[in-house]
């Protein structure tokens, strides 16, 4: 075995640099991991081999992991008030555990990266025509692909990506809408994570996520396809603060993406959409030409989206809607998610989530009527629904907007009421909105700033204030608690006085004029 681990030290050396000059073959790779027992153990031999005292050299340095995080100083990565790239937004931990890659240095990266200038000459040279050959492009754009992992390999964003889209465009001309969509998503991805300047960021990121959109689409592909037009329409507001409202282009491009899961003949809140009209709308038909909207509902039935885990992209959609405060475009994306699930039919409780979302939402933007009415018709039409944990929940925060309770309300949303177990399975971003829920009126944004400023001018007029307004009070209140009984009837002899004047000249109470309409004989 000793050759084993001779070849073994020597591939990790040759990968990650060298341990050390002094030692060869599986002695240096021994000794350039010593452990912390043996050398507090034996520390005459730690001094006597320094090669071996000295720690060795992790691949993993700090430059390498941020070139290859890309966390640069334009888009700040962990700060939670700015928009991440899509791929964190929707793709959660593996798209950040499949950046985090070791990066070559040393000799072995001058050879990955020689190896990949070998590649892309090979490529270039398979679309060259010949006297006896013509282009190649399905072995040109494998070799871009193995220049791309060459790069990849020694951290360089910039030449991968580029090389991940030269192989994206052969393989899209070569009808590989697999592999092609595939290259263009890792480009996006890299797109975010680069050192460009914040608008070109968003601006290939949008581009190449729509390609990958196309590819899928060509292929086949509508969940996939769907999801791609999403990343494509969130590159649009990465960088972005989360407190900012989405500008209208991009708050289009997110509308028409969420009705590429479900068309809007088949969601039934259609009507909230803000930007744009449907793909499924023909402007030339007759609006009460009932033909046309069978054709289109049946059209819609064909191209919704019912694969596995497509409803949680909608509702991931809602989510950041909402912290944006785009409550109507967040309905709009809940709605799109309730449909794909009462399509697909199976689903339970992640449908019980989808209506009581709802009409979290609705009583939020103030319409107390319309989620009644959802809950009355829609809700509990749904068999499983009515013994659902939602469902009280639901129906306790309706009652109590409906009846302006606000005892009601706070004991409904309690986080130790009766339905804190159904609140704790909503999404973070729904869950704070039920606690901004109000008896009367939508819910509100929490305005620091104003009542700071609002405040301060009040502290100044009550320092100003105090010297007139105190002997304003006890001047208005002692007259009245020393009234005799003569001054009150004055008083209220005065007051009646004034009513007659004011209904007299209302027309209310002439009694000259309703004695003249007496004397008018009708007969």
């Amino acid at each position: 075995m000793s050759h084993y681990k001779r070849d073994q030290a020597s591939n990790r050396d040759a990968l990650f640099g060298g341990v050390g000059s002094s030692g060869s073959g599986g002695g240096g790779g021994r000794k350039a991991r010593p452990s912390s027992t043996r050398s507090a153990a034996s520390p005459t031999s730690a001094a006597s081999s320094p090669t071996a005292a000295a720690p060795r050299p992790s691949p993993r340095n700090n430059a390498g992991i941020r070139s290859t995080l890309g966390s640069t100083s334009n888009t700040p990565v962990n700060d939670p008030q700015i928009t991440p790239g899509p791929s964190e937004i929707f793709g959660g931990k593996i798209a950040s555990r499949n950046r985090m890659v070791s990066i070559l240095n040393g000799q072995a990266k001058i050879d990955k990266m020689a190896e990949a200038e070998d590649n892309r000459l090979k490529a270039k040279q398979a679309m060259t025509r010949g006297i006896f050959s013509k282009p190649d492009p399905i072995s040109a754009a494998n070799f871009y692909k193995r220049a791309a992992d060459a790069y990849k390999a020694c951290g360089e964003n910039r030449l991968e990506r580029l090389h991940r889209i030269a192989s994206g465009d052969l393989q899209m001309g070569q009808d590989a809408y697999a592999t092609a969509a595939a290259e263009y998503t890792r480009a996006a991805e890299l797109a975010e994570i680069s050192d460009e300047t914040l608008p070109r960021k968003r601006q290939e990121c949008h581009k190449l996520h729509s390609d990958a959109a196309t590819a899928w689409a060509n292929m086949g592909e509508k969940g996939r396809s769907a999801e791609s037009t999403v990343k494509a329409a969130f590159g649009l507001i990465m960088g972005q603060d989360l407190t900012a409202a989405i500008d209208k282009k991009a708050l289009a491009r997110i509308e028409e993406s969420i009705e590429t899961f479900v068309p809007d003949p088949l969601n039934r809140k259609r009507n909230y959409r803000r930007n744009g009209i449907s793909a499924y709308d023909d402007p030339n038909a007759d609006p009460n030409d009932k033909s046309a909207l069978r054709n289109a509902l049946e059209l819609a039935k064909q191209n919704i989206v019912t694969d596995s885990y497509a409803h949680e992209t909608l509702f991931q959609i809602g989510a950041e809607l909402i912290r944006r405060r785009h409550y109507e475009s967040a309905l709009y994306a809940l709605g799109a998610g309730t449909a794909s699930l009462e399509a697909e039919g199976f689903a339970t409780v992640s449908l019980s989530r989808a209506y009581v979302s709802e009409t979290v939402l609705t009583l939020a933007m103030g319409d107390t009527v319309a989620a009644s009415q959802d809950f009355q018709r829609v809700h509990l039409q749904r068999t499983s629904y009515l013994s659902s944990r939602e469902c009280a929940l639901g129906e306790d925060l309706i009652r109590a907007c409906d009846a302006m309770d606000l005892d009601a309300l706070d004991e409904a949303r309690s986080k130790t009421g009766p339905h804190r177990a159904a609140l704790a399975n909503l999404e973070p971003a729904l869950r704070g909105l039920v606690m901004e829920i109000r008896v009367s009126g939508r819910a509100k944004k929490e305005k620091k700033n104003v009542d700071v400023v609002s405040k301060k001018p009040a502290k100044t007029a009550s320092a100003i204030a105090p010297p007139a307004a105190a002997p304003t009070k006890p001047v208005l209140s002692s007259p009245k608690a020393e009234l005799s009984s003569d001054d009150l009837l004055k008083e209220t002899a005065a007051s009646f006085e004034e009513m007659d004047d004011i209904m007299n000249q209302m027309g209310l109470g002439d009694d000259e004029e309703e004695d003249d309409d007496d004397d008018i004989d009708l007969t």
